[in-house]
């Protein structure tokens, strides 16, 4: 429906879906170092910064983890750039904290036409079991991170679909789109009581403005 097949030998391009690729967790306040001496402690970035005077490099241990992503580099810089940055994709009902799926297809289709409207940070991905797509994803513009272009070329076995054409010109419009949005909180003239009932149902943490806190 909005996948294609993908060759192994074909260039990477912006919306191709990649299984297993290596994603880092890194906290800063919890670093596991390894000192001149081979051996290994827990300290911080900061710590880090301040014994070395913020100069030179670190081995550390970081736990990686395998991810599927989606590519949002533009075709031209993945044809090329040094680095090309996919970003995490994950079950879609969990990327809205829902427990249970719909139970229709006209409940889908209202949720799926809803979360477009109304949350640029998702991109849908319908479930497609020719390429091992078992259950509907999201693709989460918030979550990137980067990869040298020559390790993501050697892991295309492990890139199962492309985007069709008219998929790829809504991905490209909807990154655009959730990239070049201004600052704007729809939330702002609520008084406090309406204010309440939209962080309670917004899923997220949401920060009041000034008056929308009761007694404040």
């Amino acid at each position: 429906m909005i996948y294609s097949p993908v060759g192994v030998t074909e260039p990477i391009r912006q919306g191709d879906v990649f299984r297993d690729v290596p994603m880092v967790d890194l906290r800063l306040s919890a670093l596991s170092v390894i000192g001149l001496d081979d051996e290994l402690r827990q300290t911080t970035w900061r710590d880090i910064l301040a014994g070395r005077g913020g100069s030179g490099a670190v081995t550390a241990v970081l736990p990686l983890r395998p991810v599927t992503g989606m590519v949002i580099t533009q075709n031209c810089d993945s044809a090329r750039g040094q680095f090309l940055s996919p970003c995490q994709v994950g079950d879609y009902l969990e990327a809205f904290s829902l427990k249970e799926p719909p139970k229709n297809p006209k409940k889908w289709k209202s949720l799926i036409v809803e979360k477009a409207r109304t949350n640029s940070r998702f991109f849908y991905l319908p479930a497609d079991e020719t390429f091992g797509l078992r259950t509907r994803q999201a693709a989460d513009f918030r979550v990137v991170f980067s990869m040298p272009r020559v390790d993501l070329e050697s892991l295309r076995d492990r890139r199962v679909a492309k985007l069709s054409t008219h998929a790829a010109e809504h991905f490209r419009e909807a990154l655009a789109h959730f990239f070049r949005r201004y600052a704007y909180n729809e939330w702002y003239p609520l008084d406090p009581e309406e204010f309440q009932s939209y962080a309670d149902d917004c899923g997220e943490k949401i920060e009041p403005y000034p008056g929308q806190l009761k007694g404040a």
